[in-house]
């Protein structure tokens, strides 16, 4: 928001025909400094959108100025925006404001907003953004004890996210920024030799930036940051329970290399990573697309790509699908990749434990590949397939993604077809019929015919009980998938299996 002539005159940012979002992300992260209030109630699209999503109760004291202060500060509470404009108007310090916590290596500045800037530069159509208090640190952005999915008034962090049925990829980039160790050191800077004795100008700069550095005394004791393991079961224990067709991204946390000199990957974290494919829980990683490396640009010390990465995913899924992948395209941020990888670095992660590694290529940030640390089956599959290298084709992240689009699909035509319980009405049949001809038409089922893409079947099953199977052949590493879509008692549901 721009203010002219001495406040006469505002401008609100907003869309003027808010196109449907293919791929809808959503990011938690802190937002220090002011809050305009105001800005956000003056935004009537916005405001519908929260209503419709399940916050109504929350408009409805923000609008009526009933609110407490914890509400006005917009704290646990999804704002649907489509601009980095919206951003900015309503939170305009968030981009220059101090954090609480700070590091050698991240600063004290958030992270939320640079990756806000990233997601719409990359094309991103809508952002849902939970602001989340920096006194509550790495717990305000897991779901509280007492969550109950029906009661908004206990949601809390990720669980705010549970009742919105469009969202299907969700980045954490200040969660990322509290897991930097406080007192990590950067890569040493290399050591110039005294200049020769001479007589200079008044004006000129004497400062060697290869000599200045940060004391470690400068940053004050905080607290160690929380095991990877500890992270992982709070995002992955709500997402698999809840929303199964959810993609988190989330970066690989750092560590000092003694051998090297220099912040590398977290040898630790990789072995959590290794112990847990082995596991009952090794299905969950499917929902978890991990990230390395970091970004470091000349405007910046060192933040996250996930911004840049959500807003190409979603860009790539409005003009091809969302089954599409965003491997070896160019993302629009001025950066480096941060610690630099090699070629056999770069390999070796991407293959275990099966990291979306970043590189600079071309003149490019690039995308190595987008990759999954487990193949992307059915729970009674994973154990016995994790470790094959025959299904290195199912560890791909658009496949994953695609899976979540087809039951958020499913679940969206349950909800239309909600009051349509005769098993002898045609409309759930012809609507299912449409919508995988028009997967077909886009290039995400393969087959010349649609005949050849897709089939569907009526299952005869109890009395109350409507059952159609669904079996697609996916424009996708995988042969076959089958799918039910079924009615009980008036409860619309699909399931998703391999065949």
């Amino acid at each position: 928001m721009q203010e002219l002539l001495a406040a006469r005159v505002t401008l609100t940012p907003q869309a003027l025909q808010p196109r449907p979002a293919a791929l809808e992300v959503a990011m938690l992260g802190h937002c220090p400094g002011r809050v305009r209030l105001e800005r956000l109630l003056a935004m009537p699209q916005v405001l519908a959108e929260m209503r419709a999503s399940g916050y109504a109760s929350h408009v409805d004291q923000l609008q009526a100025g009933t609110a407490d202060t914890f509400l006005q500060s917009l704290h646990h509470l999804p704002l649907p925006l489509r601009s980095s404009a919206e951003f900015h108007d309503i939170f305009p310090d968030a981009h220059a404001n101090p954090t609480q916590y700070r590091s050698i290596l991240a600063g004290n500045r958030a992270w939320l907003s640079p990756c806000v800037d990233d997601f719409f530069a990359n094309g991103g159509v809508k952002l849902w953004l939970v602001k989340v208090p920096e006194s509550e640190s790495q717990s305000g952005f897991f779901p509280a004890e007492n969550t109950q999915v029906h009661d908004v008034l206990t949601l809390r962090g990720l669980a705010t996210l549970l009742i919105i049925n469009s969202v299907g990829s969700i980045a954490f980039p200040d969660l990322e920024r509290l897991q930097v160790p406080a007192k990590l050191p950067d890569i040493p800077r290399v050591r110039l030799d005294n200049p020769d004795p001479q007589f200079v100008p008044c004006t000129d700069s004497l400062d060697d930036d290869h000599r200045e550095r940060r004391n470690d005394d400068e940053i004050p004791e905080a607290p160690d940051p929380l095991l990877f393991s500890t992270v992982l079961q709070q995002l992955l224990r709500t997402t698999g329970q809840y929303r199964p067709d959810w993609q988190l991204l989330l970066s690989m946390p750092l560590a000092y290399s003694e051998a090297l000199d220099t912040p590398r990957l977290d040898p630790a974290a990789v072995q959590v990573l290794n112990s847990l494919k082995q596991t009952e829980q090794a299905h969950r990683l499917r929902q978890l697309q991990l990230i390395f490396p970091y970004l470091r640009g000349p405007a910046f010390s060192l933040r996250s790509a996930v911004g840049a990465i959500a807003g190409q995913q979603a860009n790539r899924a409005q003009r091809i699908g969302v089954w599409a992948s965003i491997a070896d395209q160019p993302l629009q941020v001025a950066a480096r990749p941060y610690p630099s990888l090699s070629v056999s670095e770069t390999v070796a992660f991407r293959d275990k434990p099966g990291l979306s590694v970043i590189r600079f290529c071309r003149n490019q940030l690039r995308l190595d590949d987008e990759r999954l640390t487990v193949p992307a089956l059915p729970a009674a599959d994973i154990k016995t397939t994790v470790n094959d290298s025959r299904y290195d084709g199912y560890r791909s992240a658009e496949i994953q993604r695609f899976f979540g689009y087809l039951q958020r699909a499913l679940r969206s035509l349950g909800e239309q077809l909600v009051f349509n319980v005769d098993y002898r009405d045609p409309r759930p049949r012809l609507l299912m019929d449409r919508f995988f001809r028009n997967l077909h038409q886009r290039g995400a089922l393969r087959g010349i015919l649609p005949e050849d893409a897709f089939q569907i079947r009526q299952i005869p099953a109890n009395e109350g009980v409507m059952l159609f199977e669904i079996e697609i052949a996916p424009a996708l590493p995988i042969e076959r998938l089958r799918l039910t879509f079924s009615n009980v008692d008036g409860y619309w549901n699909g399931g998703l299996y391999l065949g």
